[in-house]
């Protein structure tokens, strides 16, 4: 018997032509419970847009790096041209939202973090490294989470979808991004994720029976109106990410 069902999104970037259509599905699915990692509006997409749509859907939301980075800029000079668009975007209801969101949550067996529990801008399952791009052994991500008690651990920041359960009846779910499935970083090392695909992705969650099934799902969107958005804003290369979900 399904005890509750949960979704958990990630990494909407400002993208609320694909948000939108997340939440579309999510309405088929009769979830009970909406959990949001945060780089919510970042992004030269719809930073305005997306941020209404998060008022009307009530979620469990936390900060990701990017947040963080828009609260931190308020009032500085900074040269960042989408930086600078999406400060423009956003009123003073949307900065204080992304203020008053905590870096972490706890909701029942969940643990919510975007980065990793101790930092909102490190990957958890993958480290990046002078040779690319690698994935976290078990061994290695249950150091990581090594103080947290909850049963799953839920992290972004990567927009890479992925899971483990690395012992049993914990587990490690990363989402994917609904918003950006590619983009290209030069921290630590030059190094991209991709997802291959230019779909909005999530998960679902169902507690059933005292365990949880989890279901990763992927969702097509219009993805070619954010992507002319992109264009508009001066992102070619954002643009290139949305289509195609490769660098």
């Amino acid at each position: 018997m399904v005890e509750k069902i949960f979704a958990v999104i990630s990494d909407v970037h400002g993208n609320s032509w694909a948000l939108q259509t997340v939440l579309a599905d999510l309405k088929k699915r009769n979830v009970d419970v909406i959990f949001n990692l945060g780089d919510s509006l970042y992004g030269p997409l719809d930073p305005a847009g997306t941020f209404q749509l998060f008022r009307k859907y009530d979620m469990v939301s936390i900060s990701g790096n990017e947040d963080r980075l828009i609260v931190e800029s308020v009032g500085s000079r900074t040269k960042n041209s989408t930086l600078v668009y999406v400060l423009s975007e956003l009123d003073s209801e949307a900065l204080h939202w992304l203020e008053s969101l905590p870096q972490t949550r706890t909701v029942d067996d969940f643990f919510l973090c975007h980065g990793t529990p101790n930092k909102d801008d490190e990957y958890l399952f993958e480290k990046v490294t002078p040779r690319g791009v690698e994935l976290r052994n078990a061994h290695e991500l249950l150091s990581e989470i090594r103080t947290i008690n909850q049963a799953v651990v839920c992290c972004g920041h990567s927009h890479m979808q992925n899971l483990l359960e690395p012992c049993p009846r914990k587990y490690i779910v990363n989402p994917g991004s609904v918003g950006l499935p590619a983009y290209e970083d030069s921290l630590p090392y030059l190094h991209a994720m991709e997802s291959g695909n230019p779909n909005a992705s999530y998960c679902i969650i169902a507690k059933e029976n005292g365990r949880y099934c989890i279901e990763q799902i992927l969702v097509p969107y219009d993805c070619e109106a954010a992507a002319d958005c992109a264009v508009n804003n001066r992102r070619e290369d954002w643009s290139k990410w949305l289509l195609t979900g490769k660098v």
